[in-house]
């Protein structure tokens, strides 16, 4: 199964809230590498067949990943998850995670709805959108039914659209719900706010982006990059090079904002 990319811009999480995980390393929970069952094997050719068909079905997608990483199904070529998901698909931890959060918010919902149609209640209309589940888990898992619920009825009135900032909000006014934001996070972001507005200021050969050989190797670079570099280096999967940032733009390696 060829490797699906999910990101046609080397350096686009640059600029994006996911950068936010890489200032902090992460602690990847390692697993030795063994063979799978031919069950196991089967769980994680249908899990993988969900994830190849993009991310706009955030739930199934979700659902994939989560079952992936419980059961340890990446453990016959990963020793983690997470460089499961960031060299099978491309996938930066934070987003998988996001992904799986947001399936399991939609799942308790399900679950809720069920249990209201068993009981003769009114069920509950499940989030559709990943935006929408991933406001929701932010709130204390004993109120996202209401909080939810309240959004709906409030979509019921004329010009009135659910969206992240209206969960947010209406989780706030119930009982002062406090929305989960872990001290953690808000310290990234100051730690990436930092960083932003001094290279706004920065002189493009200030900062400089590294090239891996492996990508090199991968995409069938290496006579190009030789060729653009006047480089004669035997150029292996450990080798690395460095360009500035205007350098990378000119590349097209950056997308300016």
């Amino acid at each position: 199964m060829a490797k699906k990319s999910f990101s046609n811009d080397l350096l686009r999480d640059l600029h994006s809230e996911s950068l936010l995980t890489d200032i902090v390393p992460q602690v990847e929970e390692s697993t030795t590498l063994s063979a799978l069952n031919t069950i196991e094997l089967d769980r994680l050719s249908s899990c993988e067949a969900v994830i190849e068909k993009g991310l706009n079905t955030f739930v199934e997608v979700g659902n994939a990943l989560f079952e992936i990483r419980n059961n340890k199904l990446y453990r016959d070529k990963f020793t983690t998850f997470e460089s499961y998901c960031r060299d099978r698909w491309n996938l930066k931890r934070q987003r998988a995670y996001e992904l799986m959060d947001a399936a399991a918010v939609v799942n308790t919902l399900s679950e809720i709805s069920d249990k209201n149609e068993q009981d003769s209640q009114a069920s509950i209309v499940v989030p559709t959108k990943e935006s929408h589940a991933a406001a929701l888990s932010k709130v204390p898992e004993e109120f996202r039914s209401e909080v939810w619920e309240k959004a709906l009825e409030k979509n019921q009135s004329p010009g009135k659209v659910i969206t992240a900032k209206m969960i947010d909000n209406i989780a706030k006014e119930l009982g002062n719900i406090s929305i989960d934001v872990s001290p953690e996070i808000e310290e990234r972001k100051g730690l990436v706010k930092q960083i932003r507005e001094k290279v706004k200021k920065a002189k493009l050969d200030q900062i400089l982006v590294e090239i891996k050989g492996e990508f090199l190797i991968e995409n069938d670079l290496v006579s190009v990059w030789q060729s653009l570099n006047q480089d004669s280096s035997e150029i292996t999967e450990t080798y690395k090079a460095y360009i500035s940032l205007g350098q990378a733009e000119e590349l097209g390696l950056i997308r300016k904002a």
